[in-house]
């Protein structure tokens, strides 16, 4: 290798590592190893060798023709401008397909180096958002999103996971240097202690089948007996706890006896009447959030304690304050009126006026308090047919709209600019309950490739 072609090789490993850097700490920084990369692919040149590549590797064709298919729907979009912002948005397609395949092929050595700067950026964002957790989670309107500092949760907490396994990887091989194999053991078992700590749903179920397929994977390298039949009481036992687990969250969520309306108490202790609507059975911890309200006696016992009136104020979440102070009541297993208002503490009110529903967000296990969100969110869904401000349940009516947009338009697609628009006609075509700030689009790839290129587009996308 040339001196020349070798500071292109560095130029591009440099820029290969800025990029991977740039994955846990956000996009400025990956723009910056992006215009490295493209600038030292031009400048090195290499034109006829590279041409003769791209005529016999498939896949750089599949992401260039996956890109002119977008180019093409020019053709029927009515939105340029979102057009426009789209095809730049994927112009990276072009880059990384384009770039890396006709570079020279990366070796072990290299390959690790570049997973070791992502591992290591993972890491230290890692810290900087423990950092944040410390400071923030007694917080009553803490939001464990918050701490993901530089990009989406759910994408960081991926990542969480893949530094995760290449740690593992990294510590697997090391045989010479047994303080290195430490070292990497040590920095994966952190991954997988945070990957807790930021409370992303998607990441904590990744890590586990990620932790499971290893640990099934490795017990066909164990021989010692003892780490075998360990290994496999793991790969046994560990669904059945799982499934123990969320059987049980379910069973604690519902209430121990049915419903039974003519045990129902009419009046307060103070003789005001009480609202029962045994028609909506919601739950709290149990209880049932719409029984035992006196809204007289609640308006005045509240109107005294905070500053935030009654009717029509809303808590720091927007929610108005009523609802949330029925719910956190309920929660509790208190009766929505004096004297059950008489049992809340300065706390309570301080976590209702943040838009806290419920008391065991104050108090409870995160894992568990976030599981019991799933679980009611379903439970709304199926009873009440309300999915609006739920992450979990609000993706059911994204796909449902992704679906029939790709089903609609299966060939071509809506066109390059109007997938937005063509979500909000979907939406308003099924009368969706959704506001128009949760009229988002389908939060699943492929069935947004599906809806904008259409069939071919999405064969190009998904072969490889």
């Amino acid at each position: 290798m040339s001196r020349t072609s070798r500071e292109h090789r560095w130029i591009y490993l440099f820029a290969l590592a800025v990029i991977a850097v740039g994955l846990p700490f956000g996009k400025a920084i990956i723009s910056i190893g992006e215009i490295i990369l493209v600038a030292n692919f031009i400048w090195e040149g290499r034109w006829s060798e590279r041409l003769s590549r791209i005529k016999s590797d498939p896949t750089i064709w599949l992401f260039v023709g996956f890109y002119l298919l977008h180019i093409i729907g020019l053709a029927w979009t009515s939105n340029f401008d979102w057009a426009f912002k789209d095809l730049r948005v994927k112009l990276p397609l072009l880059i990384f397909p384009i770039i890396v395949p006709l570079s020279q092929r990366l070796t072990r050595s290299e390959f690790l180096w570049i997973a070791a700067f992502f591992s290591g950026a993972v890491i230290v964002a890692s810290f900087f958002s423990t950092y944040e957790f410390f400071i923030h989670r007694n917080e009553p309107d803490f939001d464990f999103r918050q701490i993901s500092l530089f990009t989406s949760h759910i994408r960081y907490s991926l990542m969480v996971c893949l530094s995760f396994i290449i740690l593992l990887n990294c510590a697997w091989n090391e045989e010479k240097q047994m303080w290195l194999r430490v070292a990497y053991t040590i920095l994966a078992v952190w991954m997988g202690v945070f990957v807790f700590v930021l409370q992303s749903m998607t990441g904590i179920v990744i890590w586990l089948l990620c932790s499971y397929m290893l640990l099934f994977y490795t017990m066909f390298y164990v021989k010692n007996l003892i780490v075998r039949t360990a290994g496999t009481t793991a790969l046994i036992v560990t669904p059945l706890l799982i499934i123990f687990y969320v059987a049980f969250q379910i069973d604690s969520f519902y209430p121990d006896e049915p419903f039974d309306r003519t045990t129902l108490e009419m009046q307060s202790a103070q003789g005001k009447w009480y609202h029962h609507d045994t028609n909506n059975l919601t739950l709290e911890n149990g209880h049932y959030i719409n029984l035992y309200i006196s809204p007289l006696e609640l308006q005045a016992e509240w109107n005294k304690n905070s500053d935030i009136k009654y009717v029509g104020g809303k808590d720091k979440k927007g929610q108005y304050v009523y609802t949330t102070l029925i719910r956190y009541m309920t929660s509790k297993g208190l009766r929505k009126d004096s004297v059950g208002f008489s049992s809340l503490t300065q706390t309570d009110i301080v976590a209702i006026e943040n838009g806290v529903a419920n008391v065991r967000f104050l108090y409870g296990n995160a894992i568990d308090n976030r599981v019991y969100t799933i679980i009611w969110e379903l439970d709304k869904m199926v009873n009440e047919k309300l999915v609006q401000g739920h992450s979990v349940t609000q993706r059911f009516e994204y796909w449902k709209a992704g679906w029939q947009l790709f089903t609609q338009h299966f060939w071509l697609g809506v066109g390059t600019g109007d997938l937005d628009d063509a979500f909000d006609e979907t939406y308003a075509q099924n009368h969706s309950k959704l506001t128009d700030h949760h009229r988002l689009r389908t939060h699943n790839q492929y069935l947004s490739i599906g809806g904008l290129p259409g069939i071919i587009g999405f064969l190009c996308f998904s072969w490889r």
